[in-house]
């Protein structure tokens, strides 16, 4: 069987019965384009091109297969542009589990910028703070803070997630200052209840303040964030949320002691899928910016 790319230069070649002519309209060097011409005449067993004192002239079985090649070249030339135009040509839907937080502040804009990039490839975002089970394919790819992963994951690390306390001017107004002895006790705090419970902040701040210091218990991020725009209180938030929202006063510095890593993890036996690669470079690229505390 014959390579395509060896007819595409020889179509391009017959046209103008010269080597470097068809070299630069195929953006090759002059060697390459005579190195699969022979390769074609091998494969073929029949010659091609012939040397003259004037140059180059199609044999006839030469210009046989340059004219039956000829609407061929034309949709070779077609699919090109058409891969070109897609890039990779990747099509398919690849699943993506992250947390609410992701989902809805970090990756819209992100979103916007893959699709015009890979227009055919669909991405479809499941939203759970629980773990998928990758290697059950619950999802192909995760986006998620983890302090370690499974030893069947391909796991990427793309920066950590910092926290610290928000809260915006309105609510601000003669309330105690962040190291104030009065700080805990005479503000109003948005708290994550129990679905939530397990983040390390969430833990922390249900030691620091009474239950008549509690403006709103939610079991999402978003709400939390919610309440602090709207003014209701102080929440302890992904830093993401500042970053995102120049409104938010931050209240402390991101503390250590809240942060975790952030990883891009898929099952390992996906990891050379060539629409999971593109979305693993992606990401790892754009969200290492964001993530980069």
């Amino acid at each position: 069987m014959y390579n395509w790319d060896d007819l595409k230069v020889f179509l391009e070649a017959s046209k103008t019965l010269n080597l470097s002519k068809a070299a630069r309209q195929l953006d090759i060097d002059q060697t390459t384009v005579y190195r699969r011409i022979l390769r074609l005449e091998k494969k073929t067993g029949r010659k091609l091109l012939k040397r003259t004192g004037q140059g180059y002239i199609l044999t006839p079985w030469g210009e046989g297969l340059a004219r039956k090649s000829a609407g061929l070249g034309k949709e070779i030339k077609k699919i090109d542009l058409y891969l070109t135009e897609n890039l990779s040509g990747i099509f398919g839907t690849v699943n993506i589990t992250t947390t609410n937080v992701i989902a809805n502040v970090v990756l819209p804009p992100l979103l916007v910028k893959f699709h015009k990039l890979y227009p055919q490839l669909k991405l479809e975002i499941t939203v759970a703070e629980e773990f998928f089970d990758i290697y059950k394919r619950e999802a192909d790819l995760a986006i998620r803070s983890s302090e370690e992963v499974e030893p069947h994951e391909h796991a990427v690390k793309i920066g950590k997630g910092t926290w610290a306390m928000y809260a915006v001017k309105d609510y601000l107004k003669a309330k105690p200052k962040k190291g104030s002895p009065k700080f805990f006790t005479d503000n109003y705090f948005i708290l994550g209840s129990e679905k939530i419970g397990n983040i390390k902040s969430t833990k922390w701040l249900r030691t620091k303040i009474e239950d008549e210091n509690i403006a709103l218990r939610t079991n999402s991020m978003e709400s939390i964030y919610s309440g602090v725009k709207a003014g209701l209180g102080i929440g302890l938030l992904p830093s993401v949320y500042k970053s995102m929202d120049n409104s938010l006063v931050e209240l402390s510095e991101p503390d250590p002691k809240f942060s975790s890593p952030i990883w891009l993890i898929t099952q390992k036996e996906l990891a050379e899928s060539e629409k999971i690669k593109i979305c693993l470079e992606y990401f790892q690229k754009e969200l290492k910016s964001i993530f980069r505390y």
